[in-house]
């Protein structure tokens, strides 16, 4: 946060129930932030995300399953737009559900959109490191992407975000932004960077210029 100055931060995994006033201070750079987290399942899942208060005022939360979303006013552009942050399951069997609820949200959505975290899909062959790919989970995830009139942002840096960390590492693709045309077109020259860390099985993806 310090390195990019980040004014939105999303994290995905915590594990954590709740979060206290002292964590998340801690958390923030140059100023406060308004936060709202999804608890975690057990020992799965959990989401963060916060918005620099000098740069957003949020209007309104909203929790699903597999999301965490805002509805946020930018000081700067006067913009009114929704944030998702997701965390699609690992256990496959509830994939569409995932889908299904996120495609209802997105297109109840009345401002523009930026969808982003951790879908645990991947879009084509080139997003895995071996060929040992579900076709059909394939067609479906790229079929919601279209229903929901969104598209990818584009990433430069490593190419995979995800690794399982093992001696032949599996590595993957799992996470991604995908913006609404009108999102895009209010921020034309936004760039997604996957930075390259030590110690986490994920890759962060700072978004600049927007």
């Amino acid at each position: 946060m310090k390195q990019h100055r980040l004014d939105i931060l999303g994290l995905q995994e915590t594990i954590k129930q709740d979060f206290s006033t002292a964590e998340l201070r801690s958390l923030e750079c140059g100023g406060q932030f308004a936060w709202n987290w999804l608890p975690a399942d057990g020992h799965s899942g959990g989401l963060l995300l916060g918005f620099r208060d000098e740069c957003f005022e949020v209007g309104s939360w909203k929790k699903g399953t597999f999301f965490l979303s805002a509805t946020v006013f930018q000081r700067k552009t006067r913009l009114k737009w929704c944030f998702f942050l997701v965390y699609g399951p690992a256990d496959h069997r509830r994939t569409d559900e995932f889908l299904v609820e996120l495609e209802r949200e997105v297109l109840a959505a009345p401002f523009p959109i930026v969808v982003g975290g951790d879908f645990n899909l991947i879009r084509t062959a080139g997003d895995k490191s071996n060929d040992n790919i579900c076709w059909p989970r394939v067609r479906r995830f790229n079929e919601a992407i279209a229903s929901m009139a969104l598209r990818e942002l584009c990433r430069v840096g490593a190419r995979f975000t995800w690794t399982n960390r093992q001696l032949n590492p599996i590595r993957c693709a799992l996470d991604r932004v995908l913006v609404s045309p009108a999102w895009e077109a209010a921020f034309p020259l936004c760039s997604l960077t996957a930075v390259t860390r030590i110690g986490s099985d994920h890759t962060p993806l700072p978004v600049g210029r927007w």
